[in-house]
């Protein structure tokens, strides 16, 4: 009976034991909580009990917002964009409108019948570009643009025509071409793609602004003035736009950059007529860049550009120089003792070199370029610029400008920053949400002091050929003021006067004329002025 009893116990002892061992490795037991509503911690391997029912806001005004920190997919961030959700590719539709106006104030009228532009007060649409640019796979961006506008007038005189033979008669007869016709025209205008390996080192291939001085790499939706100053477009570089090989780079923060390459050299939308190709290029700094200082964006550059036109190929005239609102004057061109009309052609060896310096402070800005100018060249008859050369000579001078501007009214340098030409690269992060508008009023001075000889290195001269002495001086100083309001980069009016003074016109020592030298009954020697005023209502992005 003790045995019995004795053994039921240790089996219930036994029981208890391997009950609480069971326990223990599932995990200690829980106490309950004194407090009902008190949390329990769940036992491993047991799923947490659900979360409680939000509570509901009172007002639909007090639901918290979740901020979205990534950019949408299409909207305005300094430029129109649409981009895909995983941002490898994006698209910036682009464009830009500029409305002229345009008036001589004092010059005689020439009518196109006359031979000359006509100088009537005139409202056109002087450039409408679409353009398109973008990026892919964070590298390679890319941009391509076509130019409309600009209108021009076919057969101004109305003697342009064509002999047309008659199959009855067998006799020619005159079919002439409407006058004033108007020419619908699209050229392209920068069409370029670049790889950038890191911001120290980019290639970019296509038609591009050739990267020589601050004026000729600043885009025309940005200058101060309605169009490039006459000693740099006219002068130092015609040729704003080349085909080419462009290697560029920003070193140390943006303190030193570079850009070279090389190129046709035969200018905007022109196939490269010859085997020789141009070399240009530029490097400047800003010292300071970064600083917080006053003279932070102090910068100091030099440009150089080099190459060669091979007589058996080169047919287009040299470069006329022209005023802003297309006054031709220097043409290259003249009429020789037998009344030939003779072509100056470049050829041989074409060289620039000079510098730059920009210098803002607060709301001011001074600004200048100098560059020395030595390009050779040849005459040839009408007709026979490919086959005979009647003299071979040689263009020689500087082309300089300095510049003022100031900012009295809103925010400042709302353009930009002159000269930095880069690829469209847009920053999403960046808060788009300020509207800058300022007002710039701004002062020019510049000048191409040059000469000019057709037998320099050698041929025989005509009596009327430009010879030391015989209507081989160009000088043409330039003056002028510009008020302009931005509202924001993209959108500005702007008012400009310009002053051209040619202080030889119309005289035996230059072939330079203003429209008072030729234009009228009896033309004015004595008159060596030309006053331009326009008008501009630009928007561009």
């Amino acid at each position: 009976m003790r045995l019995t009893i004795l053994g039921a116990a240790v089996l219930a002892v036994l029981a208890a034991a391997s009950t609480g061992f069971a326990q223990d490795k599932q995990g200690p037991k829980v106490k309950p909580s004194a407090h009902p509503d008190a949390p329990t911690t769940p036992q491993p391997g047991l799923a947490p009990p659900p979360p409680p029912p939000a509570t509901q806001p009172t007002f639909s005004t007090e639901t918290n917002k979740e901020v979205i920190k990534e950019p949408p997919i299409a909207g305005w961030n300094n430029g129109f964009f649409i981009r895909d959700p995983g941002d490898h590719f994006r698209f910036y539709p682009r464009g830009r409108l500029h409305l002229d106006f345009h008036s001589y104030p004092g010059a005689p009228t020439g009518s196109a019948s006359e031979g000359g532009v006509d100088l009537q007060p005139r409202f056109f649409a002087r450039r409408l570009r679409l353009e398109f640019s973008g990026e892919a796979f964070k590298r390679w961006t890319f941009t391509f643009g076509v130019d409309f506008g600009g209108q021009t007038i076919s057969n101004a005189n109305g003697t342009q025509g064509s002999l047309v033979p008659n199959a009855s008669t067998g006799q020619a007869a005159a079919r002439y071409s409407a006058i004033e016709a108007v020419n619908s025209t699209a050229v392209i205008a920068n069409a370029f793609i670049n790889y950038s390996l890191c911001p120290c080192f980019n290639i970019m291939v296509g038609q591009q602004q050739a990267p020589f001085g601050i004026e000729n790499r600043t885009g025309n939706n940005a200058h101060t003035f309605m169009e490039r100053n006459l000693p740099i477009r006219s002068f130092a570089a015609p040729n704003a736009k080349e085909l080419g090989l462009t290697l560029w780079g920003d070193l140390f923060d943006s303190r030193l950059s570079y850009e070279v390459g090389v190129y046709a050299g035969d200018g905007q939308n022109r196939p490269q007529i010859d085997a020789h190709p141009d070399f240009i290029g530029r490097i400047f700094t800003r010292p300071l860049f970064g600083t917080k200082s006053a003279l932070e964006r102090l910068q100091l550059g030099i440009s150089g550009r080099t190459g060669e036109r091979d007589p058996k190929f080169v047919g287009y005239d040299y470069q006329p120089i022209t005023t802003g609102q297309g006054w031709t004057l220097w043409e290259p061109r003249y009429k020789d003792s037998q009344g030939r009309t003779i072509h100056i052609l470049p050829s041989g060896t074409q060289g620039q070199i000079g510098g730059e310096l920009r210098l803002p402070i607060s709301i001011f800005e001074l600004r200048g370029e100098a560059y020395y100018v030595s390009n050779n060249t040849r005459e040839a008859v009408d007709g026979f610029q490919l086959t005979n050369t009647e003299r071979i000579g040689a263009m020689t001078g500087v082309g300089w400008y300095a510049q003022l501007s100031a900012w009295p009214l809103g925010d400042a340098f709302i353009n930009g920053d002159p000269g930095i030409w880069r690829p469209m690269v847009l920053d999403l992060s960046r808060d788009a949400s300020k509207i800058p508008r300022g007002l710039e009023v701004a002062a020019i001075v510049g000048g191409v002091n040059a000469t000019y000889e057709g037998a320099s290195r050698g041929g025989v001269p005509d009596t009327n050929t430009p010879s030391a002495g015989n209507g081989s001086s160009i000088n043409v100083f330039q003056y002028g003021v510009a008020l302009s309001y931005w509202y924001t980069r993209y959108i500005r009016a702007t008012v400009n006067y310009m002053i051209y003074h040619t202080p030889e016109s119309g005289s035996t020592s230059s072939r330079v004329v203003v429209p008072a030298n030729v234009y009228g009954e009896t033309p004015n020697t004595d008159e060596h002025v030309l006053h331009e005023l326009g008008t501009r209502l630009a928007i561009g992005f």
